[in-house]
């Protein structure tokens, strides 16, 4: 007997389907599609918006960035200065004369005595002008000798036309006595008499008339000679001076010192008022001169003590005069006090200016960086932070507000203005 199972008495056929028991639902409204479709893109949007909200900012780096600590120290308010050795007294040498370099005799750094040859030019312009005038003077001398010679030869006749008109005028007076005598006696005419008077009134009238034509030309020509003369001392004069200047071609030591700066070279060719060198007279005393920035003038007084090399010189004179935005001041040592022996007129040497006394701040490095707005180090970024910034000297910065002690600082230049910036 064989058992059958109960499904397989089932037929397939007359199982009911599902696509029997389902039906068409009727649609959703629009307007509730379109509300869904926005509150989908919303949750979007505000996905998005959260994500880009917690993304970290993109900050820009400093490559090379120089930090410093700020610290509570000692501001020291100095300048550093380099000074340079000079001579309390000395003597310029510059050129009275042009001409070309003919022979050098004394070197750089040498010790000359005054009167020491230095050195001698030679100018043909002068030598010629003074070949000329030499040639005028004695032409001028041998005029006033001819004219000299006329006057003696004009006196000499002179002397003899009076001497005739005084004998004419003895021999006329003399005629007269005798011709009035006979007269008296009746043996001569009155018109004789008349006669012989008037032979004498013209004999003393020429001779008169001679001697002041003589002394009237004399006077001309003494006064034609003395011009002359003056003449002739004065190109005289002039030769003397131009003689001198010869002289002055071999310049001379004006002082006992040592030479500096004197480089002379044969075949040079020099101008009036060029700087030769100098003569040092060290027996005065050295002093150190340094160029100041003309932003510390109104601070530079008297008195100020620098620290250097070759101890402790005070400022003794600010020099008026402003070039290029420097002033140059000079220090000297207190009185009583001995430079070293070592120094040398042209050395340099380092000297801090202290222009005020030490006081307690806080410091912080000087740098390109270092302004009203710096940036301070938070973590790995650097926040802009506004400062009121003090004195600046000796490579430091007085801090007066907006950090503490242990602030660390980028005293570099920045490579932005942004408010935050990145380390590497």
């Amino acid at each position: 007997m064989s058992l059958k199972s109960p499904l397989h008495a089932i037929d397939p056929s007359a199982i009911p389907r599902g696509a029997a028991m389902d039906r068409a639902l009727p649609g959703a409204p629009r307007w509730r599609r379109d509300l869904m479709r926005l509150a989908i893109a919303g949750v979007i949007v505000i996905g998005l918006g959260l994500l880009l909200w917690q993304r970290p900012l993109r900050l820009q780096v400093v490559s090379v960035p120089q930090l410093a600590v700020v610290v509570a120290g000692e501001f020291r308010d100095e300048l550093a200065v380099r000074a340079r050795i000079e001579p309390m007294r000395s003597v310029l040498l510059d050129a009275a004369e042009p001409g070309r370099v003919e022979a050098v005799f004394a070197r750089e750094g040498e010790w000359v005595e005054a009167g020491t040859p230095l050195y001698r030019l030679h100018s043909p312009e002068q030598e010629q002008l003074l070949m000329e005038r030499s040639a005028e003077v004695a032409q001028q001398i041998a005029n006033v000798s001819i004219q000299r010679s006329a006057q003696a030869a004009s006196l000499a006749q002179s002397r003899r036309e009076l001497t005739q008109l005084q004998a004419s005028q003895q021999q006329a007076d003399a005629e007269y006595q005798r011709i009035s005598t006979l007269t008296r006696a009746g043996f001569m005419s009155v018109a004789a008499l008349e006669q012989a008077e008037r032979q004498r009134s013209l004999a003393t009238q020429l001779l008169n008339q001679a001697r002041e034509d003589q002394r009237f030309e004399a006077g001309i020509r003494q006064q034609s000679l003395d011009e002359m003369a003056r003449a002739v001392e004065g190109l005289q004069h002039g030769l003397q001076l131009l003689e001198r200047a010869r002289d002055r071609l071999t310049q001379l030591a004006p002082t006992t010192g040592r030479l500096s700066g004197f480089r002379l070279q044969v075949g040079a060719s020099i101008r009036p008022g060029d700087r030769l060198g100098r003569i040092d007279d060290l027996s005065g005393g050295m002093q150190l001169a340094a160029q100041i920035d003309e932003y510390y003038l109104p601070r530079l007084e008297p008195g100020l003590e620098a620290d250097s090399s070759a101890g402790i010189v005070k400022l003794t004179q600010t020099l008026p005069q402003v070039q290029d935005g420097k002033v140059q001041v000079l220090l000297q040592w207190p009185e009583g006090v001995t430079p070293p022996p070592d120094l040398r007129p042209g050395q340099t040497l380092e000297a801090r200016l202290q222009l005020s006394r030490p006081s307690p701040a806080l410091l912080l490095p000087d740098g390109p960086g270092v302004q009203g707005d710096l940036y301070v180090r938070e973590g790995e970024q650097l926040v802009r932070r506004t400062v009121r910034l003090g004195r600046r000297a000796a490579g430091r910065v007085e801090v007066l507000d907006g950090l503490q002690s242990g602030d660390e600082v980028l005293i570099s230049q920045p490579p932005s203005a942004a408010t935050r910036l990145a380390l590497p």
